[in-house]
């Protein structure tokens, strides 16, 4: 994703409006020379997979989301849920210019650390916790020019999203969740069942925190596999 990793990294906040987000999916899985995937997604990658599936509905084969609602279930939740929008309180303080770049890598990146680390925010399970080299190498990406400015943009955009004339899913769509998400309330995961026309699944994570996928890598690899490989051959996905 752009603004990310050895991604491009535009520094215009208009760079990163979820058309074009979503326009990058579609770029590459048309470069690689297909016109439909399996698309999978977490966190802002599960918003702009969500996205896709809704305004590309003929090229998702299977839609596998991580630790994201349904943009609509979220909107509609975090405005009827004060709970919600304390926990969603950083999407006003990024808005911001420059300060919160500013914030985030003084003291030697202190906030980012304690992001990946803490026992609130951080990876949940003991034993799956970061090494101080994975630390180092989250560190090394963000601390390159322009890769906070990037990485923010997301943020930035998030209330000017693409218009959705439609907002339902037409494709099967499994969507996992870490039960110990510190950013998002579980009720919103089974709310996303509305928005979906065609099976759904969702898997609870027990222990799990929004970094489910580094939590219990076995568990959702396997969860993922399961679900790609259910209806092989089939023309169509039914209920």
């Amino acid at each position: 994703m752009r603004g990310y990793g050895e991604s491009d990294l535009p520094l215009s906040a208009e760079s990163y409006r979820f058309e074009y987000l979503v326009t990058d999916v579609k770029d590459i899985v048309e470069y690689l020379g297909y016109n439909r995937c399996c698309l999978v997604g977490h966190d802002w990658g599960g918003t702009v997979a969500w996205l896709f599936a809704i305004h590309y509905p003929e090229m998702v084969t299977k839609l596998i989301v991580l630790n994201c609602p349904h943009p609509s279930v979220f909107t509609d939740y975090a405005l009827r849920h004060p709970s919600q929008l304390l926990k969603s309180s950083h999407f006003f303080f990024f808005q911001l210019p420059r300060f919160p770049e500013l914030m985030l890598s003084i003291n030697d990146f202190k906030a980012l650390k304690a992001l990946f680390t803490s026992r609130n925010t951080g990876i949940g399970r003991k034993g799956r916790w970061l090494t101080a080299e994975d630390l180092e190498a989250y560190l090394y990406a963000l601390s390159q020019p322009g890769a906070l400015t990037g990485a923010l943009n997301y943020y930035r955009n998030v209330f000017s999203s693409l218009p959705l004339s439609q907002n339902h899913v037409r494709s099967p769509v499994l969507l996992l969740w870490g039960e110990r998400d510190a950013f998002l309330e579980q009720e919103m995961a089974e709310a996303c069942r509305l928005y979906i026309r065609n099976h759904f699944r969702l898997n609870i994570i027990s222990g799990a925190s929004h970094w489910l996928q580094q939590d219990q890598p076995d568990i959702v690899n396997t969860l993922i596999w399961t679900f790609l490989k259910e209806g092989e051959g089939r023309k169509s996905y039914r209920n």
